[in-house]
């Protein structure tokens, strides 16, 4: 791919309608909804509730984001949540140092993304096939870990989960300086032109000099970081760690990145866009928890979401209607 054309390919990014203005309109319009629906959503804590309840999907969503862009997906970031977080419990319930306790949480999500990476990059595995097997080994290894749920965490670790700076929910600061580091090594950086231009075209990318395997190993590596840290930060709002605390939240995680503009098929979308799927979400969520829909319920509506989220991306990008156009030009 030619620099005009990974320019091309970064201005598609940043120009997405979804991840742009449609998706906070999409808000505005739920957000009115539920407000009319019940008294009880429209209100400063409910809000800042959403919010705090959004942000370990918001978090790893950025990560997704980078891997979404170059075509790939992982699958494995809820079972990477709770191999980290029974990492975190582990050592925590061995030396007694959180601080110990927190670094190897981390360094198991950078280890984890790190190897789907190698397997995408180097070994040249399918994202669904490597993701899937660390998904499973993730799981299993959480719960051999740590076969029951760890508490007894020192007082001040909540704080990350729980706490508050000037009113506003310390997870909720995270992701919002996260996502804006994010947005601008996306938009702004070398780095994030050549991965939008894999994404783009990969084939291009390569020709033009770009190291495809390593980059697509890195975004791994963010992805698998960002879980660790997602680990983190739901560990300490529930001041535990559960073996099976990250289960379901690698489709949560997908449906935002998605429902956010990013496309599936690789080479446009940004991470604003991601974090404000997930807030979509949690808003979804947490309006039907307050009309009292049944939790199943709520899976499907995100499921849903999903589906009309990538159709639309389809529609948008125009390969709904060549597929058309072209069975009809066979009749």
């Amino acid at each position: 791919m030619s620099t005009s054309n990974s320019r091309s390919g970064f201005k598609q990014g940043l120009t997405n309608p979804v991840a742009g203005l449609g998706i906070f309109l999409w808000l505005i319009i739920l957000g009115l909804v539920f407000a009319l629906l019940s008294p009880d959503f429209l209100t400063g804590p409910n809000l800042l509730n959403i919010a705090k309840q959004s942000s370990v999907v918001g978090i790893v969503a950025i990560g997704m984001t980078f891997v979404i862009i170059t075509g790939g997906i992982d699958l494995s970031v809820g079972s990477v949540i709770s191999f980290s977080g029974a990492v975190l419990g582990v050592t925590w319930q061995s030396t007694g140092n959180i601080y110990l306790a927190c670094l190897a949480c981390l360094a198991t999500g950078l280890l984890a993304g790190s190897v789907s990476g190698f397997l995408v990059g180097y070994g040249e595995l399918p994202p669904f096939i490597a993701t899937f097997g660390m998904m499973g080994a993730g799981a299993g290894l959480a719960f051999v870990l740590a076969p029951t749920t760890i508490g007894g965490f020192p007082h001040g670790f909540d704080f990350l989960g729980s706490g508050h700076i000037l009113g506003i929910p310390v997870p909720v600061i995270l992701m919002v300086v996260l996502g804006l580091i994010g947005q601008y090594f996306l938009s702004r950086t070398r780095f994030g032109v050549r991965v939008l231009a894999i994404g783009g075209s990969e084939q291009s990318a390569r020709l033009t000099g770009v190291d495809v395997s390593r980059y697509k190993m890195l975004v791994y590596m963010i992805c698998g970081l960002l879980s660790g840290l997602g680990a983190l930060v739901l560990c300490a709002r529930l001041r535990s760690a559960y073996p099976g605390a990250g289960q379901g939240y690698e489709l949560n995680v997908i449906a935002a990145t998605v429902i956010g503009g990013v496309d599936l098929m690789g080479g446009s979308g940004t991470v604003i866009g991601a974090i404000a799927g997930a807030l979509l979400i949690g808003v979804i969520q947490n309006g039907l928890n307050l009309l009292g829909v049944a939790p199943f319920m709520q899976q499907i509506a995100t499921g849903l979401l999903i589906v009309v989220a990538v159709l639309a991306n389809q529609v948008r990008g125009g390969s709904i209607l060549r597929t058309v156009r072209k069975r009809l030009a066979q009749v």
